[in-house]
């Protein structure tokens, strides 16, 4: 079932969702204290008033254990610990950012008069359907394909219903520092492209599901039972027509090729791609495009005839129906939220009103105006002091990732100056942008609630500037400096392909981050995190992007050669390990957020070094509460095939790589917190 969630959507929240969808099904008896070389002291139960602890033994347990004895999940969630409580309260300042004082801000005030025309359903409901339909009979009129190819050459994006294909602005990986127009077919109802061949009771439960959502709507639109079985039948097999080729019934389905042109105007002489795209969208013409798969695409110009009409027409109908459904009236929404649960988890979703107005909404004005809300929550909650001084913490913990790099002794010199290179042009976000004119929407204007507006329009005026901002960028240099995130998620992250981290505002909250920490705390709780994102350009998949974001190999064959047996060294030594008993871990799914792990607490410890009387028993444990967590056994389920290493591995298995650690608690061999140098596994 759907339920009320957190706005902020952090790693661990989102897997908390993918774990509320298992099926509860009955489990042997399993005793879950089993787990080698450590009890897992994350799952519900394990740890109780009674349980021994010995700092050499279990260094976690001991540092954790009354924290973990205190934390209670809370209700919804299926973890407690700190990243659950950042979630909690950034949901809870999220939600205060509308209400109360008006904002005079542009962008702020547009985030704020979209909520209200969201929550208006007075105004919503007297609408109804009426906005979709009357674009919807343009489109029930046109009785030939000249008709249809003048409709889409002719009619600008915000008034056209849908389209056969989709068109995006991406960096291309070719021409570095510039964009490429990338175009591809329209969108499937499966995205399984096999299930349109051999469909499997997986995809029919699929169809099945689709079938029912948009026989309602079409009904409600005024279409008899038996012409809106037509239609979702046409839009079936004209999907079925394209997907048998994405599915690998034709050559090179899925690769992606650059075409000039006249490549281009070659393989889709019959459809209007280009002439659309520059007529009624507004796109320059270029030299080349990014074509992911061509012979889709062929495919597509194949299938543009006169007898396919029907099932063009109703593609774009449905379609376009599963797009704006969210837009219009209660009952829209309603039955739109319902199956895109039931195409989600199988389950129904019975969603009222006052679940939306207390939560739902939220989730609604952060999709749909993000940069917005953005501002509005930058302007309410970020503090110019904590930017300047998380910025310098960013460059300290640079400055020592230098260190590590001319210490790494399997690289050789040419691949060293690579990873210099990275560092060099690694772009640091904190916590949000020096400038907003790339994110403002100041050319938006819609009237506010009060005024009489209406949330159709309003919604058509966002669209509109996306598409216009997507056709600006297009024609520009590729720009790295623009944010890959957003301020109101209480996380941190790496790109890759721009060769940026992010620190957001939301992340910079108690207990990640307060202004009056100490050293040691800063460095266990904030430095690790940041540090840990840098990492990440230089973890199996980060070192495959080169400085500038391509993705261009820029080691020596050697060196990657010894880079990748570090990596299987590092998997396998999770593969060692176990939660409990008969229950195996996926080291190779893990090698990447454990390399950033590792490297991440190898930088503060060097920074540490440079600090007189730095207190590291105050620093080990605050890196042990950082990860304090409590979940319940579907959640430990979860987990276990999941990338990040569940909390109680973050603690040990990082600490153990490091002599700091392990001569300031005086751990020897014969400890089962001790690793021998030569059976340690951090990459850098």
């Amino acid at each position: 079932m759907k339920k009320t969630i957190s706005i902020i959507l952090t790693a661990a929240l989102c897997l908390s969702l993918a774990a509320s969808a298992i099926a509860e099904s009955p489990i042997e008896a399993i005793d879950y204290t089993t787990g080698t070389p450590w009890l897992d002291i994350d799952l519900e139960g394990n740890v109780t008033a009674d349980t021994p602890t010995d700092l050499k033994d279990n260094f976690a347990l001991w540092a954790n254990k009354d924290r973990i004895l205190s934390l209670e999940i809370p209700e919804g969630y299926l973890a407690a610990g700190n990243t659950i409580d950042v979630n909690i309260k950034s949901t809870k300042d999220m939600m205060a950012l509308f209400h109360g004082e008006v904002p005079e801000d542009h962008d702020a005030r547009l985030a704020y008069d979209y909520f209200y025309l969201l929550c208006d359903w007075d105004s919503r409901d007297a609408l109804g359907v009426a906005p979709l339909k009357e674009m919807i009979d343009v489109v029930e009129e046109i009785t030939s394909l000249d008709a249809l190819t003048e409709y889409f050459v002719k009619t600008p994006g915000e008034d056209r219903l849908y389209c056969l294909w989709k068109e995006s602005s991406v960096q291309d990986t070719e021409n570095p520092g510039t964009n490429v127009l990338s175009i591809k077919n329209g969108y499937s109802l499966i995205l399984d492209h096999t299930e349109y061949c051999e469909m499997t009771d997986y995809g029919k439960t699929q169809k099945e599901t689709y079938e029912a959502f948009f026989r309602k709507m079409l009904e409600k639109l005024g279409y008899s039972e038996e012409d809106a079985k037509q239609k979702f039948d046409n839009c079936f097999a004209w999907e079925t027509l394209l997907n048998t080729v994405l599915a690998g019934k034709g050559d090179n389905a899925g690769s992606d090729t650059y075409y000039t042109r006249s490549e281009l105007l070659a393989i889709t002489p019959n459809i209007p791609i280009l002439e659309t795209l520059e007529k009624a969208d507004g796109y320059p013409a270029m030299d080349r495009y990014l074509i992911p798969a061509p012979a889709v695409l062929g495919k597509l110009n194949e299938l543009y005839t006169e007898e396919n009409l029907p099932l063009l027409r109703d593609y774009l109908i449905l379609h376009s129906i599963f797009e704006k459904a969210e837009a219009l009236d209660w009952e829209s929404y309603v039955l739109v939220s319902d199956y895109q649960e039931m195409i989600a988890s199988g389950m129904h979703y019975e969603v009222d009103k006052e679940e939306y107005l207390s939560s739902l909404v939220y989730d609604e004005v952060n999709s749909v105006v993000a940069w917005p809300v953005s501002k509005l929550y930058v302007d309410r909650y970020a503090n110019p002091a904590d930017k300047a001084r998380l910025s310098e913490l960013v460059e300290e913990i640079v400055n020592a990732y230098y260190g590590i790099i001319e210490d790494a002794n399997f690289i050789s010199d040419e691949t060293r100056a690579g990873a210099i290179a990275k560092l060099d042009s690694m772009t640091r976000n904190v916590l949000y942008p020096d400038n907003w004119e790339a994110y403002s929407l100041e050319d938006v204007n819609f009237t506010a609630k009060e005024e009489g507006g209406n949330l159709w329009e309003a919604w058509r005026a966002i669209k509109k500037h996306e598409h216009d901002k997507a056709v600006a960028e297009v024609s520009k240099p590729f720009d790295r400096t623009i944010w890959d995130s957003l301020p109101f998620i209480g996380n941190c992250t790496y790109t890759p392909s721009v060769n940026g981290i992010y620190i957001n505002a939301a992340f910079a909250q108690n207990p990640n981050y307060r202004p009056d920490m100490t050293d040691e705390e800063l460095y266990a709780y904030t430095g690790t995190a940041i540090a840990h994102e840098i990492s990440h350009a230089f973890d199996a998949f980060g070192a495959t992007y080169d400085k500038d974001g391509n993705s261009i190999n820029w080691w020596t064959e050697d060196d990657y050669a010894a880079f990748n047996e570090k990596n299987e060294k590092l998997a396998a030594y999770f593969n060692a390990m176990r939660p409990w008993e008969g229950q195996d871990f996926n080291g190779e799914a893990m090698i990447g957020e454990a390399c950033a792990d590792m490297a991440a607490l190898k930088c503060m410890l060097r920074i540490a070094a440079e600090k007189p009387d730095f207190d590291y028993d105050k620093f080990f444990r605050a890196y042990a509460d950082r990860y304090a967590t409590k979940e319940t056994l579907m959640m430990a389920m979860a987990r276990l095939e999941d990338e990040h290493p569940m909390n109680y591995l973050h603690i040990n298995t990082n600490l153990q790589q490091y002599d700091e650690f392990l001569n300031f608690y005086g751990i020897t061999e014969g400890d089962n917190m001790y690793l021998a140098p030569e059976d340690r596994v951090a990459i850098w």
